[in-house]
């Protein structure tokens, strides 16, 4: 078990896919991407990826069962789980961890290496705010990335790249919002110069609010 083990596991698991439908998922998330999440209709779907409309339908249409942007959300919450997961324990293991400076550049990497994944992240961000059911779905979501900042703290203190901090639980909230919010307003385009920036007030940001909790000698 890797030292990002503590979240909620029932989230994670919501939703195992098929070869099938992760390739229908993929293709919702780069039409989705070029056209915008309400413009991809299930026909144009199809269309993309030279499948019928029946087999779309025959994977995503159970009433009982999540919706196509529900798996959508849920797979990309997994695979950018497991990208952070396997980077920070690669870091940790060559010595270049560098506390929450190090998740934050791996984060915004994911972001750049799948950015049809990072866009609807950040547009399940949004729908969390206007659709009931995102928001139940949110309220699992945001503690779960709040829990796996603390434990990114946790280990850095454990290691000495900070000294003792204090309120971790409040502090790993700030940081989360910090780095939501440069996200958001970067837009998740990695072409814009605002996106590197983003991720550079971010760290610096970051930085600052945990020598604001540093524990008094």
């Amino acid at each position: 078990m890797d030292q990002f083990s503590h979240y909620r596991r029932e989230f994670l698991e919501q939703i195992i896919l098929s070869e099938k439908q992760i390739l229908i998922v993929e293709g919702f998330l780069k039409l989705a991407e070029t056209h915008g999440v309400p413009n991809v209709t299930m026909q144009k779907l199809a269309d993309e990826l030279k499948i019928s409309l029946g087999s779309i339908h025959y994977h995503f249409g159970n009433k009982d069962g999540p919706s196509l942007l529900d798996c959508a959300i849920l797979h990309v919450s997994q695979e950018s789980i497991k990208y952070i997961n396997f980077y920070i324990e690669r870091a940790l293991s060559n010595g270049s961890f560098e506390g929450i400076s190090s998740y934050i550049q791996v984060l915004y990497d994911f972001c750049r290496n799948y950015p049809h994944h990072g866009r609807l992240w950040l547009y399940f961000y949004y729908l969390s705010i206007f659709e009931s059911k995102e928001r139940e779905n949110n309220q699992n979501y945001i503690p779960l990335m709040r829990n796996r900042i603390e434990q990114v703290l946790t280990l850095s203190v454990g290691k000495g790249i900070y000294p003792k901090l204090k309120n971790l639980t409040q502090l790993s909230q700030k940081i989360h919002y910090t780095i939501i919010g440069a996200l958001i307003l970067a837009g998740g385009d990695k072409k814009d110069p605002l996106f590197k920036e983003a991720q550079i007030n971010a760290i610096e940001s970051s930085i600052a609010l945990i020598k604001d909790h540093e524990e008094e000698a």
